[in-house]
């Protein structure tokens, strides 16, 4: 290049606006990149690591982003690229950036650029719980809600399915920030395996299970004022029980929605972009799942049906008037075809008689697929000037659909595997009952089933050494009142017993290891695989036979009774095959007279 076309292309640079986006990794962030990469803006994208962003033509500079544990560090990271680009706008697209940058003072200019509201109202949108109580004091309509906050008081279920979600989509500790979890749980072992899993990172709530569509109203304000809005409903969720929308439409912001939203945020005297997400029923009737404090998922739609949230934040970052709210295509439609090819397999498959899962007629959901050829859809990231992007999404799309069909044989094959080795080591002709003397328990946590399993067996095996012990880590809990009751019922005193971890000294002379779950025996034979040829699963004792004993803590009564019924079964059946046991009447009795399973 001479030395004048050199000085035209610097000249061009610098009036081109400068964009840095932060976690270019999320959907949101491409969407960023295409929309003011298309409006001749120089876009510097960031991602902790290689991203499907860094295959668009419209990024000038791919940096390798640090973690958000330490935000100041972040923060002089991010700042000495300001120095440097001098950007006229930077867009945190996640709420990983988000937090580190809400850490700078209110007058910091990274955070003037990133368009951000105050540190209370960013606060309130992301702790769910302070949402919740936002929401109960303007009157917008939310789920019953019960904060959890440990394990040992755990409130009860008056019916199941139920909705468990952590406070904040983000946990953010000592180490690196954990990604919260949100679940439907349809019983009491789904249930507490969440629990167990975030309550240790902090409180989760437990909300009644709300029925309908996903709706969501999304907003632009500018200091306090709304400036800019769109909506759109949820076609396609990431799995049939919920989730993020994989396909949408643009619709009409339904005015009672509208007006709950808009009351929230104008609490909140908000300023920037921000998505408010409600549960719609079928007769209308609307409850607040959220508010999403920064760009959205879904954002693809809004700009390609007409509002291109993007190019707005740009303007109110140069200081520029936003102008009137922007006309949209209504009835138009996204897809994010990367995660709605498994939507539509998971629907092929999937129970539809089911009222709590959110299937669609499969027929439809093949037809929806033509609507690209009308001009009414279009891929999320689709660009014909940008189509790299849409080529990697295609190959990875590939890549999982192969990880997913090795996964799903692996996990058939596992089962087979152990059902196939107990037949062959427990079956009726076997000589190895003899051989065995010395038998250990084990659940998760040691309070319910292997301790029930244990007293049982030391009832019926007086001959043999009985251990019980758990994979968790808590030791010296008690069994819980409701559990010991149901025990006692069925003649079984577990008054003194205080739970224990397994000890490498039980697996070495447990001479048959006898595991409640697959969780657990994946957990037990990580530590232990030695141990393999000697662990079982207690329900292939049982008749019926079951792989898996649900757990009873935290269940409805009905189903505690049921786990507890399965453990006596397959204890039952153990010693039957041991030669201990006979099965007699009473055998399957307990002092109430209520029949056990046979």
């Amino acid at each position: 290049m001479t030395s004048h076309g050199a000085c035209i292309a610097r000249a061009r640079e610098d009036f081109m606006d400068r964009v840095l986006v932060l976690d270019a990794d999320s959907d949101a962030g491409i969407e960023v990149i295409q929309s003011l990469g298309r409006a001749g803006a120089q876009i510097d994208a960031s991602a902790p690591g290689h991203c499907l962003a860094f295959h668009s033509r419209y990024v000038s500079r791919r940096l390798q982003q640090p973690g958000i544990a330490d935000p100041d560090e972040f923060n002089a990271w991010v700042r000495s690229l300001y120095d440097e680009a001098h950007y006229q706008l930077v867009v945190p697209t996640t709420e990983r950036a988000l937090r580190a940058l809400r850490a700078l003072p209110s007058t910091d200019i990274v955070r003037v650029r990133a368009i951000l509201s105050s540190d209370e109202a960013i606060d309130s949108a992301l702790d769910k719980q302070r949402t919740w109580y936002l929401a109960k004091s303007l009157a917008v309509p939310v789920p019953e809600n019960i904060l959890i906050e440990s394990l040992d008081a755990l409130p009860p279920v008056p019916a199941y399915p139920v909705a468990l979600k952590t406070t904040s989509s983000l946990i953010v500790g000592n180490g690196a920030p954990i990604v919260g979890g949100v679940m439907i749980a349809d019983g009491p072992e789904e249930r507490l395996s969440f629990l167990r899993t975030y309550l240790r990172h902090g409180p989760v709530q437990q909300q009644s299970y709300v029925t309908g569509h996903g709706v969501g109203v999304e907003f632009l304000y500018d200091r306090g004022h709304a400036a800019w809005h769109f909506a759109h409903e949820r076609i396609h969720e990431g799995s049939l029980r919920g989730g993020a929308s994989t396909y949408r439409r643009s619709i009409e912001a339904p005015p009672a929605l509208f007006a709950a939203a808009k009351r929230l945020l104008d609490e909140l005297i908000w300023n920037g972009v921000a998505m408010v997400e409600f549960k719609v029923r079928s007769d209308g009737q609307f409850h607040l799942m959220e508010i999403n404090p920064r760009l959205w998922g879904s954002l693809a739609l809004a700009v390609k049906a007409g509002v291109d949230f993007p190019r707005g934040l740009l303007r109110l970052a140069k200081g520029e008037h936003l102008g009137p709210q922007p006309h949209y295509r209504r009835n138009y439609y996204a897809r994010d075809i990367k995660d709605d090819v498994f939507w539509q397999i998971a629907n092929m498959r999937a129970d539809h008689s089911d009222p709590l899962l959110l299937t669609r007629s499969r027929l439809v959901s093949v037809a929806e697929n033509l609507r690209p050829l009308i001009g009414r859809e279009s891929w999320d990231h689709f660009d014909w000037r940008d189509l790299a992007v849409t080529v990697e999404s295609l190959r990875r799309i590939a890549s999982r659909l192969a990880h997913l069909g090795k996964g799903a044989l692996g996990r058939r094959r596992l089962v087979g595997r152990l059902m196939r080795a107990h037949r062959q080591r427990f079956g009726a002709h076997s000589k190895r009952a003899s051989d065995v003397r010395t038998l250990l328990f084990v659940c998760h946590g040691n309070i319910c089933r292997s301790a029930f399993a244990a007293e049982l067996a030391r009832m019926r095996l007086p001959s043999h050494q009985v251990e019980s012990a758990g994979v968790a880590d808590e030791e010296g809990r008690q069994t819980p009142e409701e559990i010991a009751d149901l025990a006692r019922a069925r003649g079984v005193d577990l008054g003194r017993h205080r739970s224990v971890r397994v000890t490498a000294a039980q697996i070495q002379a447990a001479e048959l290891i006898l595991v409640s779950d697959l969780e657990t025996l994946r957990t037990l034979l990580t530590d232990w695989p030695a141990a393999t040829s000697r662990t079982t699963m207690l329900g292939l004792f049982a008749e019926p036979v079951v792989v898996s004993i649900p757990d009873p803590y935290g269940a409805s009564p009905a189903q505690a009774s049921e786990s507890l019924d399965l453990v006596a079964s397959a204890v039952n059946g153990l010693s039957l095959w041991l030669g201990q046991g006979k099965r007699h009447a009473d055998s399957t009795r307990h002092p109430s007279g209520a029949s056990l399973p046979p």
